[in-house]
């Protein structure tokens, strides 16, 4: 369930931002975005044996209150009667796809506290989507310590009948939402640092945890009509720059430092657990604010 992301960095800062815009703030909330981004990611090698490639596709509409996406990926193997699962014949997953919606509810208690809750409904799944179904739930509390530094805790929870995750969301921002300078969030599952070269133009380093479920098909050789749960610890490098104040462009050099996947039965019962070694990627996005 990717990217928890991009909604910290927003709603940190928003309230002592609101002064300084020039549309009032409910107008920008409900503002219609569409993005387009693109990535992938070089064949790495599989504990026991053979490679994997991806190549990932993500369209999102969405403004500050709700959003719907759409994400396909694409697995090129390598050396396939090598890998440690699979029947050494056939691709064990050839692509994935995912559909999912955020409902998102910011609430200023005072101007030192801020609370953000965030529901999404998702479908992850190979070919069918019977059983498909899960649901995610985000929140925390911001407590503005003064105008540049911020603290933030809360949980998140992924759920699925298979399996549900639940961790705590900790962090610390420092000048979340200025245009000049240096900007922090340390924490977890999200660190960010990013640096204006101008009010254009950011330098940005993060690393993020995701995790999610994935419905195995009818058919599949690795597990019929079974599950992998995935786990992801990406860090990327980059620079996003705003062209005018609707257009968006964004490019990075990823690095995945840690992926590992645990497959489960039609019946949720645990199996093998793999993990897939270090690779390099890159990562374009194309945002459009109307």
């Amino acid at each position: 369930m990717k990217k928890i992301v991009l909604l910290i960095v927003f709603f940190l800062g928003v309230l002592e931002a609101q002064e300084r815009l020039k549309k009032p703030l409910l107008e920008r909330m409900i503002e219609p975005r569409v993005s387009v981004e693109s990535s992938y990611l070089s064949d790495a090698d599989v504990d026991g044996g053979g490679g994997i490639e991806v190549f990932k596709n993500r369209v999102r509409i969405n403004n500050k209150i709700a959003g719907i996406s759409y994400t396909n990926w694409k697995f090129n193997w390598s050396d396939i009667a090598a890998l440690p699962f699979g029947d050494g014949k056939m691709k064990p997953i050839e692509e994935m796809h995912s559909f999912k919606l955020n409902l998102n509810l910011p609430y200023f208690i005072n101007e030192k506290w801020f609370l953000l809750a965030q529901t999404s409904f998702n479908a992850t799944y190979e070919k069918e989507t019977n059983d498909a179904f899960g649901a995610g739930i985000f929140s925390f509390l911001s407590y503005k310590f003064n105008e540049d530094h911020t603290y933030q805790f809360g949980a998140f929870a992924n759920y699925h009948p298979i399996k549900t995750l639940a961790l705590p969301v900790i962090s610390y921002s420092y000048r979340s939402q200025q245009r000049d300078g240096l900007q922090v969030v340390l924490g977890f599952p999200r660190t960010f640092i990013g640096y204006h070269l101008d009010e254009k133009t950011l330098l940005r380093f993060g690393a993020i945890f995701s995790q999610s479920v994935i419905k195995l098909s009818n058919q599949s050789v690795l597990e019929p009509r079974g599950y992998v749960e995935a786990k992801d610890y990406m860090s990327n490098i980059g620079i996003s720059y705003e062209l005018d104040d609707s257009l968006q462009l964004e490019s990075d050099i990823l690095y995945s430092l840690k992926r590992e996947f645990n497959l489960y039965n039609s019946a949720g019962e645990k199996g093998n657990n793999y993990s897939i070694k270090p690779s390099l990627g890159v990562n374009v996005r194309v945002a459009y604010r109307f």
